[in-house]
């Protein structure tokens, strides 16, 4: 059965992408540092806007905001590069990534607070550390002004939806995180 058509309407998508397999999809920081420089290429051929990402173990997510008709071929170019430089550095052979990347168009600001929130909280959701600022790959400690690691990040229009204040947004995530975990208990 064929994937149904994807939105590809120019403006703000969730985007992911997972690991084939029992696959990693970042194996080490050397693989970290390639996906980013790869995705500051494809910002800039593609005339995308990071809004943010986070780096997972076996996927990464980001919020982007995208002109008309250059999802699919900023995706590809992304994955099709990372993943060749996956491959070679690895000596594997084959996909590396499962199927193709998942997105969703972001509705209004209510569903980009929600989606921000939900991609900055996935590394403390599943315990890799205990706060989302503290995770080194993920841009949200670069929004809050704690480290400029990645300032080709422009969340300005998630800074906007919450009144322009970073403090206003590390409290909306501190609610997020403690609804978050709290579902995510009773779940397992």
């Amino acid at each position: 059965m064929p994937s149904p058509p994807r939105d590809l309407a120019p403006g703000l998508h969730h985007v992911w992408v997972n690991a084939t397999s029992h696959w990693p999809y970042f194996a080490d920081d050397v693989d970290r540092v390639a996906w980013l420089r790869l995705l500051v290429a494809t910002l800039d051929r593609f005339h995308w806007t990071c809004v943010a990402f986070c780096q997972m173990t076996t996927h990464v997510h980001a919020i982007i905001d995208v002109p008309e008709g250059t999802l699919a071929s900023g995706m590809h170019f992304l994955n099709l590069g990372y993943s060749r430089h996956f491959n070679t550095r690895h000596g594997r052979f084959g996909h590396l990534v499962r199927k193709r990347y998942g997105n969703r168009r972001i509705e209004d600001g209510r569903d980009l607070l929600g989606t921000y929130a939900y991609v900055v909280l996935n590394p403390v959701v599943e315990r890799m550390c205990p706060r989302p600022e503290d995770w080194r790959w993920s841009s949200y400690a670069t929004t809050l002004g704690l480290s400029s690691d990645f300032t080709f990040v422009d969340a300005s229009l998630v800074l906007a939806e919450i009144g322009g204040s970073t403090a206003a947004l590390r409290r909306f995530v501190a609610e997020q995180q403690v609804a978050r975990t709290a579902a995510v208990a009773m779940a397992r």
